[in-house]
């Protein structure tokens, strides 16, 4: 992934392909940090902005989830016609007169 995707991509695309997107991410960090400590790159700005970038599609991907387990749990409730009996009748209870 050599171009920065806006968020507005990111948020586009599912949690799978996301999840793909941040492990091809996270490999191109990890060369860039070491290219870095070894003076092979030049360019260490580069190596912050995909640092950046990698943070921002895991804060994006979280998002996703999270929103994705609310919806989940919406679409599972309890019915709301399911009636509850609250037990005996105690207005005319022979129990409750002294």
């Amino acid at each position: 992934m050599s171009a920065l995707t806006t968020t507005k991509e990111l948020r586009n695309m599912t949690p799978e392909d996301l999840a793909k997107e941040i492990r091809a991410q996270e490999g191109e960090v990890v060369k860039l940090r070491l290219g870095v400590k070894l003076g092979k790159e030049k360019d260490s700005a580069k190596y912050v902005r995909q640092k950046k970038q990698l943070a921002r599609m895991k804060t994006v991907y979280s998002e996703t989830v999270q929103t994705g387990q609310k919806e989940q749990k919406k679409n599972t409730s309890v019915p709301s016609n399911t009636s509850v009996s609250s037990g005996p009748n105690r207005k005319n209870s022979s129990a409750n007169k002294k």
